[in-house]
């Protein structure tokens, strides 16, 4: 009878901890399904009617309207952001659609190559071709600008923009200067003999500009520089294109006019 006793004593303590085990379990299983139920709710309740998920779908029933909102803005934006920074010189006068002030737009006439002819300007010389690298920022161009029977000179140029509208530029100009001139030279005796020298001078400009268009392939330009001279060993301001001699006695100050044929 004491041994019955003691077994059912024994199957008693070990069956208690998994009875208790399992209540646990499924009590914790019922909170969680309480606070997951009662977070779904209060979701439902806090979300706007225009995004609510429909029960059939599973979208919102209003993303329709509020994805053509968000595209409208986005082509607004990106209408309003286009109209600046990717066309060309504008023209005087010329009305945009896509921009209320005169700069690089969309509309604007996007260039590659500007062709230009003037009085010995100081950076285009008398005639020159220039390559468009930025429609807003810079130009490179190559030009002529004098020749006769002593004397050759062409050279390029730098050609900057510093503002958004393409009026106002500086430049930078670099010519080379060849020339061949008859000398006497003293032998002796007062005897003179005649030899023609060779010279290679460079010539470089600073200078500033203004240019316009009128026309979709025609405008105009002005510019002034302070020109210096390297050659013979040192630096003058004054070339005497007569003598073919460099000096420091005057200094001159080129101005230049022209026209342009951007394309």
């Amino acid at each position: 009878m004491k041994t019955f006793v003691k077994a059912i004593s024994l199957a008693v303590a070990l069956l208690a901890p998994l009875s208790f085990a399992q209540e646990s379990s499924s009590s914790a299983v019922e909170s969680s399904s309480s606070e997951d139920a009662f977070a779904s709710f209060m979701e439902q309740q806090s979300a706007p009617d225009d995004v609510a998920a429909d029960s059939a779908t599973g979208f919102p029933t209003g993303g329709t309207e509020t994805s053509a909102a968000t595209a409208t803005s986005s082509s607004s934006l990106e209408e309003s952001s286009s109209s600046y920074g990717d066309g060309g010189l504008v023209l005087i006068d010329a009305q945009s659609s896509s921009s209320q002030r005169m700069v690089y737009g969309r509309d604007a006439p996007v260039y590659t190559f500007v062709a230009t002819a003037g009085i010995q300007s100081p950076s285009r010389g008398l005639v020159s071709l220039e390559y468009v690298v930025s429609q807003e920022i810079f130009n490179v161009g190559v030009h002529f600008t004098n020749y006769t029977v002593e004397i050759f000179q062409a050279g390029v140029s730098l050609i900057y923009y510093p503002m958004e509208v393409r009026y106002f530029y500086m430049f930078l100009t670099s010519d080379w200067i060849h020339g061949e001139y008859d000398r006497d030279r003293d032998t002796g005796a007062g005897v003179y003999k005649l030899y023609t020298e060779t010279v290679n001078y460079w010539r470089v400009v600073l200078g500033v500009g203004a240019e316009a268009l009128f026309m979709k392939h025609f405008g105009a330009y002005v510019e002034v520089g302070f020109e210096f001279f390297a050659g013979d060993g040192s630096y003058y301001t004054h070339l005497n294109t007569d003598y073919g001699n460099l000096d420091n006695n005057k200094i001159v100050l080129p101005i230049g006019a022209g026209v342009t044929f951007p394309f």
